[in-house]
């Protein structure tokens, strides 16, 4: 790697008295020269981080409210879609002894499936007339609200919320829902109306967030009308300034903001944040009086003198981390080549500080490290070929060969040409991977053996599978792959892919090239099974070539990028997809 030229300074000295100088140098001369402002700027920084802490609070806030508000929603959901609502809802001429029994069997199923939260006291159920189908509670409405929310709801195709006030002078938030027909969505059958008191639901909501005198949170719709107050002398029901929500109207859609309005001679600090699902608003106020608005005369003075004292300092810690990253970054540049693969890159470093003997350590790491893996490397190929020669010696091939040549001709000679088959394919299998030490073989060869290999099982499994081969060009039948490499995937299909109910599986093999790679893929519509490491790990008392070793034996030869991939479901079978370098046969 070239020898980059830096700055060292400061290189003569321990990284540990550097960095005490450094800090004694930063701490010093800053607080020195900006003590006698420190009030003042914090003032500055206040206004800014009250709005933050502001937008902090209604997301807490709203994310209560959204909370609190499921439960009354579910409560809501579970009554709309009640079979027994519904079809006393469209039973139009009961008797009373037929109301009576539907409104029996509503508080059965009332009090046995559904969770009534506490702060609802009211559960009324009204027809597409506006007559009360079912009402459970000691509370009710004026009929001017129940005309002013059932026409809401008859007009908005969404959730209702809105403020009344009961006969017993009780403020309540009413949230209304339509309650449709069991097989049309488009035809409404009657209304739900959950009652909340306001005072619990504020509680709740909004008592847990700690105020400054004379700020205030309000839960209000998109009309202005307030809801719910922390500030108990604000009136419910009412609409607010028409300032305030006309600025916040400016604003929207944007989820929430700030802004300052003048109210009663005082200007004040607005938050909003809007709650899409529920289309309601969160409004928090606060008077300035509570922000120092003084120090802008001194403000102009305050950024001069600052800028001078920060560019001091700046200077100083330059020349000290120039000395401290210099190096670092040469660190940097030194583990990035190195897991790139350049195990030759070294860095260049003749100080006598830490930072200097660290980088020998690494010079000493990329070393050893090149010394492992070529020996690592030697190590597995002699592995490798100690292990095909192993498997290729365990037998003598030429008295094999005469044996199998022998029993096909005793099977031919009684007819049995299953019998002949098979030990055909057997032998044709033996003699392209006994006699044939090469470690890779031509996908022609391959795919001959496997084909051999189906005639085999076939005698075991005879009818239970079918197979067939695809090569979308005929090229790539001359490309070299490692040998035994899918007799391992046609093993799994057939002995853990065939049903148990006698029907025939097919088992396709494709081949194409794909981005200068070969993918070969073998498809079964069998069984299948879940894919876990316990499932394709070789089983102890297996002593062969199985799924794992496949996948190993390619990343060993070709790399991480190359291997093998399985996707299997129970009941939708199991495909295995190889994917391998093109190497071209020589």
């Amino acid at each position: 790697m070239e020898k980059r030229r830096r700055y060292q300074g400061f290189r003569k000295f321990s990284i540990k008295t550097r960095l005490v100088i450094a800090l004694l140098l930063i701490s010093i001369i800053p607080l020195a020269g900006i003590s006698g402002y420190s009030f003042h700027i914090f003032s500055v920084a206040l206004r800014e981080k009250l709005s933050a802490s502001i937008s902090q609070t209604l997301s807490m806030i709203n994310l209560n409210m959204v909370n609190e508000v499921e439960k009354y929603q579910y409560l809501c959901g579970s009554i709309c879609i009640s079979q027994e609502i519904k079809e006393g809802l469209l039973k139009k001429d009961m008797t009373d002894m037929e109301k009576n029994q539907a409104i029996t069997e509503i508080q059965k199923m009332i009090r046995s499936k559904i969770i009534y939260p506490a702060q609802a006291k009211n559960i009324t159920v009204y027809d597409t007339d506006g007559n009360i189908f079912y009402d459970l509670g000691y509370d009710g409405f004026y009929p001017e609200d129940v005309d002013m929310i059932l026409t809401r709801l008859k007009n908005e195709d969404q959730d209702v919320w809105a403020y009344t006030h009961t006969y017993r002078d009780r403020d309540i938030l009413v949230l209304g829902r339509r309650i449709y027909e069991q097989y049309s969505q488009s035809r409404v059958i009657g209304y739900t109306l959950i009652s909340i008191d306001e005072k619990i639901f504020s509680k709740t909501v909004l008592e847990p967030v700690g105020l400054a005198d004379s700020s205030n949170i309000m839960y209000m719709n998109m009309d202005g009308m307030v809801l719910s107050s922390w500030d108990r002398n604000v009136s419910l029901g009412q609409t607010v300034d028409p300032e305030l929500l006309e600025n916040i109207q400016e604003k929207l859609p944007a989820r929430k903001a700030s802004f300052s309005i003048h109210k009663d001679g005082e200007e004040q600090l607005v938050t909003y944040i809007f709650n899409k699902n529920l289309n309601q608003l969160f409004v928090y106020t606060m008077p300035y009086h509570y922000i120092n608005s003084e120090v802008y005369v001194m403000l102009r003075k305050i950024l001069i003198v600052a800028f001078l004292l920060v560019v001091l300092c700046i200077g100083i810690v330059a020349m000290v981390y120039l000395g401290i990253t210099s190096p670092i970054r040469s660190m940097l540049d030194f583990c990035k080549e190195l897991s790139r693969g350049n195990l030759s890159v070294r860095i260049f470093d003749e100080h006598k500080d830490e930072l200097s003997d660290l980088s020998k350590s690494m010079n000493h790491m990329a070393d050893t490290i090149r010394h492992l893996m070529e020996q690592q490397k030697d190590q597995e190929k002699k592995k490798r070929e100690m292990e095909l020669q192993m498997l290729q010696y365990q037998l003598n091939p030429h008295f094999l060969f005469n044996t199998l040549n022998s029993l096909r001709f005793v099977a031919a000679m009684h007819k049995d040409q299953i019998v002949s088959d098979g030990i055909q394919a057997l032998s044709s299998l033996l003699q392209n991977t006994l006699t044939n030490k090469n470690e890779y073989i031509t996908i022609k060869e391959e795919l001959e053996n496997l084909q051999n290999y189906f005639s085999i099982l076939r005698i075991r499994y005879a009818g239970s599978f079918e197979y067939s081969f695809h090569v979308e060009d005929d090229e790539l039948l001359t490309c070299l792959v490692p040998k035994l490499i899918l007799q391992p995937l046609a093993e799994n299909s057939v002995m853990h892919g065939s049903s148990d109910d006698g029907s025939v599986m097919e088992i396709q093999i494709t081949l194409w090239e794909e981005n200068g790679h070969i993918v070969i893929e073998l498809n079964d519509d069998g069984k299948g099974f879940e894919v876990t490491q316990e499932s394709l790990a070789p089983h102890k008392e297996r002593r062969k070539i199985g799924i794992s070793n496949v996948n190993d034996r390619i990343q060993l030869n070709f790399g991480r990028e190359y291997g093998l991939h399985i996707d299997s479901h129970p009941g939708e079978g199991t495909t295995c997809t190889l994917t391998l370098p093109r190497l071209e046969h020589v």
